[in-house]
């Protein structure tokens, strides 16, 4: 089950492809993406490239708060 976690995005996180030349972004890898667009098994990828790269994302108050800052610079 812990291997389930390394496919699926935390909370407000997306999860990148780990093939090199694959740009898909997403809150999951599927099955379905690691085999329509790689021809491989979502374990195959793994074994071949490792596990997908964590992309942290801003919340909204975050966003907000940085765009504030930026206003008073300017």
């Amino acid at each position: 089950m812990a291997e389930k976690f390394n496919w699926y995005a935390p909370s407000s996180e997306l999860l990148k492809c780990p093939v090199p030349s694959c740009n898909h972004i997403g809150s999951i890898i599927t099955k379905i993406h690691c085999r329509l667009e790689h021809g491989m098994t979502r374990d195959e990828v793994g074994k071949m490239y490792g596990m997908p790269k964590r992309v942290l994302t801003y919340s909204e108050n975050q966003i907000k708060a940085r765009d504030a800052e930026w206003m008073n610079i300017i």
